[in-house]
């Protein structure tokens, strides 16, 4: 199976598998908008005000998006993993208001929107499941700004380790970034992030070895 075909079957998973697309012509169709990438670690794929008409779609490794402050200092926005949409807000303006930058090598699936528009002013079903996935995708970003809003620094931690545990499916889990900017994503200062994790260790309820954490009891 040669390079073309693969990325092929690929994207005709993406549409019918997260899309529910199931008419073959709007497939082949939405085909015409997309191209496959592969980025290695550590590459920008658009930089913060970079005017653009791409959405993404991470088909494997990790992204990490962020925004610089006024003083130069990274904001951690948000980590993308597999299977996850980024860069959708370019469906409503034509500026990336993030810098994405790999963490691994990484796959990456590109919808061109000016193709894509098109599209779906002329199929009503293509339309609705995009709509659908969007909002919910601002439901999670919805309840992800509450939990920071309400939950203590250390419930944060723990659900964050509870998410990475889901994701990576172990109860050990990798972390792929300085904890410094997992710090900063959980709305915590570095010194805060040790302390808990030094207090987790001493309770039993995880293990850490460099950048690994073991998570020895069901975190609530």
């Amino acid at each position: 199976m040669n390079k073309k075909t693969n990325e092929k079957k690929t994207i005709e998973t993406l549409f019918k598998v997260t899309l529910g697309i199931t008419d073959s012509k709007i497939i082949e169709l939405l085909e015409t908008s997309c191209f496959v990438v592969k980025k290695q670690k550590g590459e920008i794929i658009f930089t913060q005000n970079d005017k653009g008409s791409v959405i993404y779609y991470l088909l494997d490794g990790r992204i990490k998006l962020y925004r610089l402050d006024e003083k130069g200092n990274e904001c951690i926005i948000h980590f993308v993993n597999k299977n996850e949409f980024f860069a959708e807000i370019l469906l409503t303006q034509n500026v990336y208001p993030v810098t994405a930058q790999t963490l691994t090598n990484t796959i990456i699936l590109g919808i061109d929107k000016d193709k894509l528009f098109p599209l779906l002013k002329s199929h009503t079903e293509l339309s609705l499941n995009i709509i659908f996935m969007f909002a919910k995708r601002i439901n999670y970003l919805v309840d992800t700004i509450e939990r920071l809003s309400i939950e203590n620094a250390k419930e944060r931690f723990l659900n964050y380790l509870n998410y990475l545990s889901k994701i990576q499916k172990s109860l050990t889990v990798v972390l792929d970034v300085p904890k410094q900017e997992i710090a900063l994503l959980l709305g915590m200062a570095k010194e805060t992030f040790s302390r808990i994790e030094k207090q987790l260790v001493s309770d039993g309820i995880i293990e850490v070895s460099n950048k690994q954490i073991k998570i020895k009891e069901i975190l609530p």
